[in-house]
């Protein structure tokens, strides 16, 4: 087989992959020095050459991922008083029972798995990841604010301490059961992370082995958390509250609490989340820093990788992002993953933002309802400016995973005024009015390329332009938004060369704008290019390339596009006629 090798500027690469996370939230980073040099199963001849999906567990080859994770939250008791503590003993036979749990998991899944390799995998390293959630929820319970020195100490001696239960447990289950097959122990208690147990555990372990390669790890426990009511993983409280939307309860909209700022609240019979304390203390309100502390305390004692975000606010760099980068190789993270609010759709964003963002849309008013006093929203409207009784534009097909779509993009004497979508996806329609209102409503169609573009899926097709610019294509949204930006900055525009960022794109000028229509003139493409920016295209009279109506000459392949007076569907030039292939409208008739 063919390979293909190039030379990449390694500051052109880190440059790409800042520029992503900040952008849009993609990539995390993973320290392959750190994880070659830390996981425990690279010293048992399993060397890790990749990970999960959320980069929790570094994986050989067929590597099995057994998870199951302790809710540490439960474990605290008097919270939130002077006398508050760790119920160290039950606290030890759930990490010991996790142990022998997932080790048992392995057992009853063997034979179970699609390919024979993975069950071959899974017994000889019998890998296990003992995983924990409701640290944040823990430390508030403990009186401890998240980012401080103390807490981040404290958290540091409690996986010490969990450490070498599950290594100890390990081990009683090596003397129980065997070793796992793969186990060489000149090489294992070579590993840096096995030298750093406690003295009795390491001793005990070289003389009866160890029946996991490894055993903890810390996931995202999104979904499992939210079903316990506490939060995910090591993270601390992303928000002390929410606001919900009912039509069957007596309010509207109320407010939902986090369920341990609820216990507080009740505990101490107050009102307002405004009394918390100040070790009550949310994701954006803790430094980066101090996030990457936190986590790198916990790496010394976790023998594969830790999931968990560094939550950035809007206004954050791509030098942001590279010091927080740097920061978490130098203390010793094998992994890290940064979010910037905003940068991605349909994540969670704060109540402050929302907030924000919120107010600099719309007023509030007071109302009382049954005596009780609510806030309603007295949202500023923008009508759309009114539809023209002619437009022009062009229709383009775009190949997309739902099959093509023929997008039909008019304008005005103020620019973009209205879009048409015809698909087999009958809800491609519904992108086409919901973007003419956009347009009309005086929204920067950039925005509109960069929100659509957004929407991805797993699906991918692959589309030619007219100047054979190949994109690739993953949902009937991509679709628009690329054909939205080829009529604004011509067939070479290319999302993977310039992701479609509205602080990227050119600026657009509003009527000044040529319509764009795929001709050529003396040889030169008319088209506008990203290269070329926002370049005004003029045909002048009388010029070869016109004809005697001083209009551009009408071919077979040139698609005049308006909007049927009948039906309102496209319309289409055919030898010289603009006609409507829905309703058989002609102008020539």
């Amino acid at each position: 087989k063919t390979v293909i090798e190039r030379t990449v500027r390694a500051r052109e690469l880190w440059k790409e992959m800042t520029d992503g996370a900040r952008d849009w939230a993609e990539p995390g980073v993973l320290f392959w020095d750190t994880v070659l040099r830390e996981c425990t199963s690279n010293y048992s001849g399993m060397t890790p050459i990749s990970t999960n999906p959320c980069g929790e567990i570094p994986l050989e080859g067929y590597g099995d991922c057994c998870l199951g994770s302790i809710n540490l939250s439960k474990f605290v008791t008097d919270e939130f008083t002077l006398k508050a503590n760790i119920d160290w003993e039950s606290l030890e036979q759930a990490v010991r029972y996790g142990a022998r749990f997932l080790d048992n998991v392995l057992d009853y899944n063997a034979g179970k798995h699609p390919l024979q390799e993975q069950t071959e995998a899974s017994i000889r390293s019998r890998r296990i990841g003992i995983g924990f959630t409701g640290l944040g929820d823990m430390l508030c319970q403990m009186s401890l604010r998240y980012d401080s020195d103390t807490a981040i100490k404290f958290t540091g001696e409690l996986f010490e301490r969990i450490k070498n239960i599950a290594y100890d447990e390990s081990v009683n289950l090596a003397i129980e059961k065997g070793a796992f097959p793969a186990y060489c122990k000149s090489k294992h208690i070579k590993s840096p992370f096995i030298q750093r147990l406690n003295r009795d555990v390491l001793a005990k372990l070289k003389r009866f082995g160890l029946r996991n390669v490894a055993l903890l790890t810390v996931p995202p426990v999104g979904s499992g958390a939210a079903l316990a009511g506490t939060t995910s993983g090591i993270e601390p409280i992303f928000d002390l509250s929410y606001t919900r939307r009912s039509e069957s309860l007596k309010d509207e909209y109320f407010k939902v609490y986090h369920p341990l700022v609820q216990r507080f609240l009740k505990k101490y019979g107050l009102t307002d989340d405004k009394e918390l304390p100040n070790y009550f203390v949310t994701a954006h309100k803790i430094s980066p820093e101090k996030r990457v502390s936190m986590q790198a305390e916990i790496q010394k004692h976790i023998d594969h990788s830790i999931s968990s975000t560094v939550n950035l606010p809007r206004t954050a760099t791509n030098e942001d992002v590279s010091r927080i980068y740097f920061l978490a190789w130098k203390t010793g993270c094998k992994g890290i993953t940064v979010y910037r609010e905003g940068s991605r759709e349909g994540v969670l964003i704060s109540q402050e933002e929302s907030l924000k963002t919120s107010n600099e849309q719309t007023s509030s008013k007071g109302s009382s309802i049954d005596g009780q006093t609510k806030v309603v929203a007295a949202a500023q409207f923008t009508l759309p400016r009114p539809r023209p009784k002619v437009t022009d534009g062009r229709t383009e097909k775009v190949i997309t995973p739902r099959g093509p779509i023929y997008v039909t993009i008019n304008e005005d004497d103020n620019g973009l005024c209205e879009m048409f979508v015809r698909s087999l996806d009958a809800e491609a329609e519904a992108f086409g009015r919901l973007t003419s209102l956009t347009f009309r409503a005086g929204v920067d169609p950039r925005e509109v390329i960069e929100q659509l573009w957004s929407v991805t899926s797993r699906e991918m097709a692959v589309d030619r332009s007219d100047s054979g610019t190949v994109v690739n294509v993953t949902t009937v949204a991509q679709g628009i938004s690329l054909a939205i930006a080829r009529y604004l900055y011509g067939p070479s525009f290319n999302p993977r060369k310039t992701f479609p960022h509205v602080a990227k794109l050119p600026e657009i000028v509003k009527g000044t704008q040529p319509l764009r229509y795929s001709y050529r003139v003396n040889g030169i493409n008319a088209i506008n290019s990203v290269e070329a920016q926002i370049v005004d295209v003029s045909i002048q009279a009388g010029s070869p390339s016109l004809n005697g109506n001083g209009h551009p000459p009408q071919t077979n392949k040139h698609h005049y596009i308006g909007s049927c007076p009948d039906c309102g569907y496209s319309l289409v030039s055919e030898n010289g006629c603009d006609k409507c292939r829905e309703c058989g409208y002609s102008k020539c008739g």
